[in-house]
């Protein structure tokens, strides 16, 4: 027993494919854990895992590194405007637009979400976003919504003006983006992720697939496919645009956007209709606590800091 069975227990737990990040990574993480635990060889360290999923989650807070940043990859956003307006709007005259960002990372990705809907003259009450991550950690920081310049990269930053405070610990995000996103942590390969199904309009999974080997991206693709609904729109990051046509999704056409939809869902088939009907997350509190629930997270092989 040593550092593979811990692997082996992270690819089952979130789907990790430790090729995608480097074994020194992992062994770095453990190594981490192992100084926390105060335990001297990986046997024992792997008993541990095996038998506290609080730690099995002290494991993965460790392993995942967030990387991102506001409007990344930002014709996405353009693209889901263009669509929102074009499409849906027209389409559902009372309806509220549902959204999903998994994995949410620290929030960035749906915060950006709800701004780009915003500054469109999108009504806050037309649209909702939900965001889900693996990391207890991660969520605890998009519910303070305090950024420092990582988050804000490229020339166009007039976003930031519009929707966020200077404050002695950074940027500041005001509270009317806040109040459209909802956080919860939540496991991509559990059964009770998100119950239901076709419950979302659009979805955002972007930059998870690539840490994934080809049967863990299908098995998450079942899981977008499964709750995008018939007329959906579900994007993906560049580097991951080949997957979706596995699964019946076909592009958008969108330029640069990496947008795809259900096949055989043609912009003129679209019907209009009165509501559109959603399930939203239960209400959250502000500060998210840790626990045992786990789901696909970004995961980087940088050194930690």
């Amino acid at each position: 027993m040593g550092i593979g069975a811990i692997e082996d227990l992270l690819k089952a737990s979130m789907g990790l494919s430790v090729a995608s990040i480097g074994p020194t990574a992992i062994a770095r993480a453990v190594q981490e854990r192992l100084s926390a635990c105060e335990l001297g060889d990986l046997p024992a360290y792997l008993e541990r895992l095996r038998a506290s999923g609080t730690e099995l989650q002290a494991l993965i807070e460790t392993v995942v590194v967030p990387e991102t940043w506001f409007f990344r990859d930002r014709h996405a956003f353009a693209a889901l405007v263009r669509l929102v307006h074009k499409e849906w709007l027209p389409t559902h005259p009372d309806g509220v637009l549902s959204v999903l960002s998994l994995p949410c990372s620290t929030g960035e990705e749906p915060y950006s979400i709800a701004m780009a809907l915003l500054d469109a003259s999108v009504p806050a009450n037309r649209f909702r976003v939900d965001a889900v991550d693996i990391s207890a950690r991660n969520l605890a920081q998009a519910a303070r919504a305090v950024y420092g310049n990582n988050s804000f990269r490229g020339n166009e930053l007039g976003f930031r003006d519009r929707h966020f405070d200077g404050t002695a610990r950074g940027y500041r995000l005001r509270d009317p983006v806040r109040r459209q996103v909802r956080f919860q942590q939540g496991n991509l390969f559990a059964a009770d992720l998100l119950p239901g199904a076709a419950i979302y309009d659009v979805i955002f999974c972007r930059n998870v697939l690539i840490y994934f080997d080809r049967p863990t991206q299908d098995r998450a693709l079942v899981v977008m496919n499964r709750l995008l609904n018939a007329k959906g729109v579900l994007f993906v990051a560049p580097a991951e645009t080949g997957l979706p046509a596995g699964h019946d999704l076909v592009s958008t056409n969108e330029p640069l956007a990496f947008a795809f939809r259900k096949a055989g869902v043609l912009p003129h088939q679209r019907k209009r209709k009165a509501a559109h009907p959603v399930k939203p997350l239960a209400p959250r509190p502000p500060v998210v606590q840790a626990g045992p629930a786990l789901s696909a997270a970004r995961a980087a092989s940088q050194p930690r800091q």
